[in-house]
């Protein structure tokens, strides 16, 4: 190959840096998106930025029956500092409004031109959909061609290709053929932006391990939980103070994070692709940080499952199953000092209507929660249940107690009326102090459980609290 012909192809397989702009390279053989192209510039220079995409009909072979058919999610990822973005997009039909959600960010998103929206990026570390009048969703029916773009901070730290220590993967497509076991002497692994890596990783060590880059992790090509995972496509049980950071996860074999050893800290995270049930988000060990994450799950999204967890600025979108802060179905739990703040849900897909935004409710026998604090939860949908805690016969020693909503947006109640909140028990388990400060739907603030469509019974529950006046939501 001629001199010329190498410096063009190795400018391919690079970042692509204008400015404070980082525009990630693509790799031969990924799925680029047919349906959304994407521009991002900052000042007078103009760059397209690579979209990609998942399709739920890949996962109709293994559970015909549940998964959705005909179902897109196309995203695009870049990193930027400084000055902001402007993101273009050509639509795949014309129209005449869109939108962008979270509407917390209070990004505007125009009709530029004949298919062609526009939205202003004022600050990284967003990760928001885009959606267009023609394909709103409602209730019933659900987004089928979903558009996703997330706007990263610039990277701070990449490791050397020559690090014995390091795991590196540059632009391109890696076969893992499965879960690599990641051996002793492993303390970094680092997917550069464009690399593709198709399987997942497990930590066997008892010290800490950093998985990290702007890469893609994809399980497209695996069956439903396949053999050669366990539990999910990333597994940090083994080791401690683990980090896993800025990656994005398509279309995972069954569970996306499983890091249920101490002190790991989940960044920057994308789930993408979430269209089976089993497609649980994450779940940490005590202590563990998730924060400025993106969520699509088709099970639980986050499990609050260990004591001293701390979730924050999250953005979720959740599929046909499950709920999208899960506190139950352990056997033996003891869990409290949980912490969860800054949460917007963009969107419920649920078919059925048994799921809540926070719940505590499965198979415990033995069940000891309390201090748990949930704040500044935005929900930009109709949902059946806000809450559900519904503690079964099997839960026969604990207790639970010390619950705490503070500052939560629900755009309102859903149609389905056989639906209810719900705090219940149907053992000698006990359900005390759970108190909503600033519970707000559709618009107004709920004094009592009427309000709040929420069924409390009698029986072992007691000092379910209503405040309002406490100045209004935050963040």
């Amino acid at each position: 190959m001629a001199t010329t012909g190498i410096l063009a192809l190795a400018a391919l397989l690079l970042p692509l840096v204008t400015s404070e702009l980082v525009v990630y390279p693509s790799a031969h053989g990924t799925p680029i998106s047919t349906l959304f192209q994407v521009w991002v510039s900052q000042g007078s220079v103009r760059h397209k930025s690579p979209a990609y995409i998942t399709k739920s009909n890949d996962r109709r072979p293994d559970a015909p029956d549940k998964v959705m058919a005909n179902r897109t999610m196309s995203w695009t990822s870049f990193a930027f500092s400084g000055a902001p973005v402007t993101v273009e997009i050509d639509a795949p039909h014309d129209f005449q409004r869109c939108l962008v959600r979270p509407l917390s960010y209070g990004f505007s998103c125009t009709r530029s031109g004949s298919k062609r929206a526009s939205i202003s990026v004022t600050s990284n570390t967003k990760m928001f959909s885009v959606e267009f009048d023609y394909d709103y969703g409602d209730f019933f029916n659900d987004i089928r061609d979903r558009l996703l773009v997330f706007a990263d901070p610039p990277e701070t730290h990449r490791p050397s290709k020559t690090d014995s220590k390091v795991l590196y993967y540059d632009v391109g497509v890696h076969e893992l053929n499965g879960q690599l076991h990641l051996a002793a002497g492993i303390e970094e692994v680092y997917l550069a932006p464009g690399a593709w890596v198709k399987g997942g990783f497990i930590t066997t060590q008892d010290h800490p391990v950093i998985i990290h880059g702007r890469g893609v992790v994809d399980n497209t090509d695996y069956p439903w939980h396949d053999h050669r995972f366990v539990f999910g496509m990333i597994d940090m049980d083994k080791g401690h103070d683990h980090t896993l950071e800025g990656l994005t996860l398509v279309n995972s074999e069954a569970f996306y994070v499983r890091a249920q050893a101490e002190n790991v800290t989940i960044r920057n995270v994308k789930t993408l692709g979430a269209w089976i049930p089993n497609n649980d988000g994450f779940v940490t060990g005590k202590s563990g940080v998730i924060e400025d994450c993106f969520v699509h799950a088709d099970d639980d999204g986050i499990k609050l499952y260990n004591s001293n967890t701390r979730v924050s600025r999250v953005v979720m979108w959740q599929g046909p199953n499950g709920s999208l802060l899960q506190a139950g179905w352990t056997v033996k739990h003891d869990t409290h000092h949980v912490r969860v703040t800054d949460v917007d849900v963009i969107h419920t897909d649920w078919c059925s209507k048994n799921r809540a935004i926070f719940s505590l409710v499965g198979e415990q026998i033995h069940l000891n929660i309390s201090d748990f604090e949930l704040r500044n939860v935005r929900v930009e949908h109709s949902v059946p249940m806000v809450i559900n805690i519904y503690l079964w016969n099997e839960t026969t020693t604990g207790s639970v107690s010390d619950i705490r909503l503070i500052n939560w947006s629900v755009e309102g109640k859903d149609v389905d009326e056989r639906h209810h909140s719900l705090i219940s028990t149907a053992g000698p388990v006990s359900v005390s102090n759970i108190q909503f400060t600033d519970l707000v739907m559709d618009g107004q603030c709920v004094t009592n459980a009427q309000e709040a469509d929420m069924v409390i019974t009698v029986r072992s529950v007691s000092d379910v609290q209503f405040h309002c006046g406490s100045g209004g939501l935050v963040g």
